[in-house]
């Protein structure tokens, strides 16, 4: 694993940066503001792990920052639409839990000397809340509510698949 200052590592740090900016525009309801700050946020996201793994540059920092800045834009936006009540809190409440919990697995693993890396299923998961959200802001509201609804339940299924990946890694350590 490389050094920590890398151009990935620096998108997902500019991602965290951008947070505040997305939530403030979305509880001033300047949707347009906050569409174009998420949608650059979701081209950093795609862009940070697509350079690591080109110019393989992947780094335990960005192992380890990426998703915590996936959860924190997708969790604040969340939570931010709900409050202006642009989309059904009790799909935000399944997706922000499954963060938390998954982040508490991630946690538990690491005092054992464990990395649980991103699943194919949570960047699906990840892709869907993205989506979700840029059609809302976009005012497409019923599509991004579907859409959102759809991925509460991927939330869970893989939820609880990292749940069994860190259940499975215990027993073979």
């Amino acid at each position: 694993m490389g050094r920590a200052g890398t151009l990935p590592n620096f998108l997902t740090l500019l991602r965290v940066l951008f947070l505040p900016f997305i939530v403030v525009s979305i509880i001033t309801e300047h949707f347009r503001t906050a569409l174009l700050l998420f949608l650059i946020s979701a081209v950093t996201d795609f862009l940070d792990g697509f350079i690591a793994r080109r110019q393989k540059s992947v780094t335990n920092l960005g192992i380890l920052l990426d998703p915590i800045a996936d959860k924190l834009l997708t969790s604040s936006v969340l939570i931010s639409l709900a409050y202006v009540k642009l989309c059904d809190p009790y799909s935000v409440i399944v997706i922000v839990g499954r963060e938390e919990a998954v982040t508490g697995i991630r946690a538990m693993a690491a005092t054992r000397g464990l990395v649980i890396p991103a699943s194919r299923g949570g960047k699906l998961k990840t892709f869907l809340i993205m989506a979700s959200i840029l059609l809302i802001l976009s005012g497409f509201y019923r599509e991004g509510e579907f859409l959102l609804i759809i991925s509460a339940f991927v939330a869970l299924f893989t939820g609880l698949a990292y749940f069994l990946n860190f259940l499975r890694l215990l027993k073979e350590s």
